[in-house]
């Protein structure tokens, strides 16, 4: 035991009590109160403080301030006339009590890199900031091992809700994504947010993942909360942003880019503004720098790097004209894919798709057959390629092949709306009435998913999907582009 005034730590379970009643404080607050106390004296400086408890997490200095406030609190002690922890101006923190370490027979303190839950937490936040698909099984496994340990240490649960989110977005390249996980994140979320309803991180991946769950009020309820709390967060500010839409996304991204210069995925964000606002010249700009970070990224092994802004990119060309360029930029998003990237394989997919699209617009059938075939082959039941299928089908007269593509078209629609993913299947349903021939009808499913969508980003990718490239000349688009950057403003 650890024992000063009329104070006490436990090192088994990093518990504090005051005169054998319990001190409520975290157990990771106990543990930098126990590191500066073991000091005697010593000026322990802010960097090494940071290093120890916050190794590789990108964090401001503030937060290690709010943690010495609240140890203060716990202790009943002022910054201005400091009973055991006083501040060493710009340089850190010392001990000014009397302590007074007497081990019991049996304790042992935790070795750091054998057996501190906290570790294992540290651990797992930085292989999930890799994004790296090896790394993932890891990271779950440490994080539902320091929730077990320190159940009520609210980074730990807000950390396994994150381990989870990813293990969702895994799985998003299919029709059904596995919405157990989802639900599973939100539970730890929320346990989070109910342990520590100052943790900005609780309520930031809460927002997250109630945005992926399509109740994006309740998610940009959730991420402002968070942004409030912790301003100068940069992942706070980017989930924001993910939440929001049109105006008030585009200032949580620059916000974002500036506290994260050069953050590739926040462009991405910004692009889908501006093209559902048919700004095609501005979303060039936005996803040209995204995709010139995301191919500096995969040389620098940068943590959280970045996918999917080549085939951003080549969707933005490809609708300005220029199909080459985008057969180019899609190519470059392909060569992504074995990259172990958590999201590489779903945005490749998307690239092989959409350059079947754009082959079928030069009239390039067998390239583009070949496109959808080898989606399908890394995405089997994939929708839009699919469709893509059943379009070559019929290009080609191929009575039998369009006959079974197009019962696993719609197999593939319904398994969209089976995964509630309702405007993804508004989609490919009308790029299903374009292979038709019925525009008219495309143009009606278009228009029911903007009436009935609720506000945020369905249909964003309209003006670009080279899947809808047969309508850029149909009556009535111009009014349909308009609902849509009206939706978008």
């Amino acid at each position: 035991m650890i024992r000063f005034g009329p104070f006490q730590v436990d090192p088994r379970t990093w518990t504090l009590s005051r005169d054998g009643a319990a001190v409520d404080l975290s157990p990771r607050l106990v543990e930098i109160l126990t590191h500066i106390v073991e000091r005697n004296g010593e000026i322990v400086t802010k960097d090494e403080l940071l290093e120890r408890f916050w190794p590789g997490v990108n964090i401001t200095e503030n937060t290690l301030t709010r943690a010495i406030a609240d140890i203060r609190k716990a202790l009943a002690d002022s910054a201005d006339s400091p009973k055991y922890l006083q501040t060493a101006a710009r340089r850190g923190y010392r001990f000014v009590g009397e302590p007074q370490s007497q081990p019991d027979p049996g304790v042992r303190i935790p070795a750091p890199d054998r057996d501190d839950p906290f570790q294992a937490w540290v651990k797992g936040k930085l292989a999930l900031d890799s994004l790296d698909l090896k790394k993932l099984t890891g990271a779950i496994a440490a994080f539902e091992r320091a929730v077990v340990e320190l159940p009520s240490y609210a980074p730990a649960h807000a950390g396994l809700a994150n381990a989870y989110l990813l293990q969702f977005e895994k799985t998003r390249s299919g029709s059904v994504p596995d919405r157990e996980l989802l639900t599973r994140a939100m539970a730890a979320a929320r346990q989070a947010c109910a342990l520590d309803p100052s943790l900005g991180e609780g309520w930031a991946v809460l927002g997250y993942l109630l945005g992926a769950a399509g109740k994006m009020e309740e998610a940009q309820a959730a991420g402002r909360r968070a942004s409030a709390l912790e301003p100068d967060n940069w992942r706070h500010q980017y989930r924001l942003a993910y939440s929001a839409w049109g105006e008030e996304r585009l200032r949580a991204v620059d916000k974002t880019l500036t506290l994260k210069p050069g953050f590739a995925p926040a462009r991405m964000l910004s692009a889908m503004v501006f093209i559902a606002r048919g700004a095609l010249d501005r979303a060039e700009r936005e996803a040209t720098l995204g995709a010139d970070a995301q191919r500096q990224h995969r040389h620098d092994h940068t943590p959280l790097p970045a996918v999917g802004l080549h085939w951003l990119r080549g969707l933005v060309l490809g609708a300005k004209g220029d199909l080459p360029a985008a057969l180019a930029s899609f190519e470059e998003e392909i060569a992504m894919g074995t990259s172990g990237h958590v999201y590489a394989r779903e945005f490749a997919v998307n690239a092989r798709v959409a350059a079947g699209f754009t082959h079928l617009t030069l009239n390039d059938t067998p390239p583009a057959a070949a496109a959808f075939r080898q989606a399908l082959a890394e995405a089997p039941g994939h929708p839009r390629a699919t469709l893509g299928l059943h379009a070559v089908a019929a290009r080609s007269g191929d009575r039998a092949g369009a006959d079974a593509t197009k019962a696993a078209l719609e197999h593939a629609i319904g398994e969209l709306s089976l995964g509630e993913r309702h405007s993804e299947a508004a989609l490919v349903q009308a790029g299903r009435w374009i292979v038709r021939g019925q525009t008219a009808e495309a143009m009606d499913i278009l228009d029911r998913l903007l009436t009935d969508a609720p506000p945020g980003p369905a249909g964003w990718i309209v003006p670009v999907d080279p899947m809808l490239a047969a309508l850029r000349f149909a009556p009535g688009r111009a009014t349909l582009l308009a609902r849509l950057a009206a939706r978008a403003s």
